[in-house]
């Protein structure tokens, strides 16, 4: 039976990668601008403790983000797989069960935090004079947790059929409309820190209606019927259990972020917040590119593995390692020499600028190792190989990082929370090199 996904296992592969890794870089860049656009026009509009503000509510977001992405990747690595042994049963129902797990943890997630806001945003570090604007962020963007959990889920769904172009233009098309809401809300209606949030929202809401009406539209792979979306308790196990690699390692890196800003608070006050929270959205335009190599790779060892043709999958693995590394090593470049230009795409405050300089150039000493590091935890949850998958996704965190940034600031103050993240990147990349080259072998792949 002939099927809208069997150019992943034909095609060559060199063209196959740039034809879905373009529109994933363009999708996860447009994807980043949520959180940088708002932080753009706050920063600038609104003042310094709003900015601090939404950087304290941000590893609250990677939270939610983080039900999103478990179901999406954990349902999209089944759902190639399955299309690559033509088991389109299946498939629909590991998307079916992707769509109807996120839906209801988002509900949850929404009452928990209603319930539980005051002591959440006191976790997260808010001082006295940027509880507020916190507040306000986080009450309007927490009501917005279904759209945003369904569409990450339903983007990797999507990409997963070989669909690059529908993903990409779910993130382009609501990230265009929240730039003019941002801005019309926040310059021209004054609206502060809550416009940002209400635009943030709204703008979800119509990425989610777009991709909606693809997946149920009739240019698909998949026919999703009613029984799809009943939970399905042994696609559950395995979906979660793919997607928890990637689970882990937001979660500890949401974790990471409330700690880095409560020790943050301690050592260098709000200002160095502040920083922290223009360092993390640099770091997203940086990345991004890289993850939609990742992601535009990942569908293409899915469904080759599936189906056994594992040349392709080396080959693809290959030129993924080459983009992502080459990707990498321009943002590094970039970063090092125009330090001052990228902290003040998002803020204007000089002492925030002359302090931020250091502290970026010493967060991404080691950051061109990265695009390896996150290529090869890509590549095992598209095998469907969880565990060395999340070792490598969470092993930066748990391992390296947090050690390094409780004790380094007890001797070097300041400078050793800045230090730790290299730290991090250094050890996280020698691991997952090590893992690969000893797996290498064992899994047939020529790399």
């Amino acid at each position: 039976m002939a099927y809208k996904s069997e150019f992943l296992g034909t095609e060559d592969v060199k063209k196959l990668l740039v034809k879905l890794s373009i529109p994933a870089i363009i999708g996860m860049l447009i994807m980043a601008l949520y959180n940088i656009v708002d932080g753009f026009f706050i920063g600038r509009w609104v003042g310094t403790y709003a900015f601090t503000g939404i950087s304290l509510i941000f590893p609250f977001q990677m939270m939610i983000m983080a039900f999103g992405i478990t179901f999406g990747i954990g349902g999209a690595s089944l759902l190639s797989r399955k299309l690559g042994e033509g088991n389109l049963e299946y498939a629909r129902k590991a998307g079916g069960n992707a769509i109807s797990s996120v839906l209801i943890l988002s509900i949850l997630i929404t009452i928990i935090g209603i319930i539980f806001m005051v002591p959440i945003l006191n976790l997260l570090g808010t001082s006295a004079d940027v509880f507020p604007y916190a507040k306000d962020y986080y009450e309007i963007i927490l009501y917005g947790t279904v759209f945003s959990s369904y569409l990450i889920a339903a983007n990797n769904l999507v990409r997963a059929e070989g669909m690059a172009k529908v993903a990409m233009f779910a993130m382009v098309v609501p990230a265009i409309i929240n730039m003019i809401l941002d801005a019309v809300f926040i310059i021209v209606f004054n609206m502060g820190i809550k416009g940002a949030a209400i635009a943030t929202v709204l703008s979800q809401v119509i990425g989610v209606i777009y991709i909606i009406k693809h997946q149920f539209g009739k240019n698909t792979s998949i026919k999703y019927a009613f029984d799809d979306f009943i939970i399905n308790l042994k696609i559950f196990k395995e979906t979660i259990f793919i997607g928890a690699s990637e689970f882990a390692k937001i979660i500890m890196s949401s974790v990471l972020v409330i700690l880095g800003n409560n020790l943050l608070g301690i050592y260098g006050g709000d200002i160095a917040i502040a920083i922290y929270g223009v360092i993390m959205r640099i770091a997203m335009i940086a990345l991004m590119p890289v993850l939609g190599i990742v992601q535009g790779f990942q569908p293409i060892v899915g469904y080759n593995y599936g189906n056994g043709k594992l040349q392709r999958v080396s080959e693809s693995i290959k030129l993924a390692l080459l983009g992502t590394t080459g990707l990498s090593l321009l943002g590094f470049i970039l970063i090092m020499v125009f330090p001052e230009k990228f902290i003040q795409i998002f803020i204007t405050d000089p002492e925030v600028i002359t302090q931020g300089v250091f502290a970026t150039r010493a967060f991404f000493i080691f950051s061109f190792l990265i695009g390896a590091q996150m290529t090869i935890g890509g590549l095992y949850q598209s095998l469907g190989k969880a565990k060395p998958a999340f070792i490598i996704s969470c092993a930066r965190q748990t391992l390296f990082l947090m050690p390094t940034l409780i004790i380094l600031p007890i001797f070097f103050g300041l400078n050793g929370i800045w230090f730790s993240f290299p730290i991090g990147d250094l050890l996280g990349f020698t691991l997952a090199s090590g893992i690969i080259f000893k797996d290498r072998k064992s899994l047939n792949l020529s790399i």
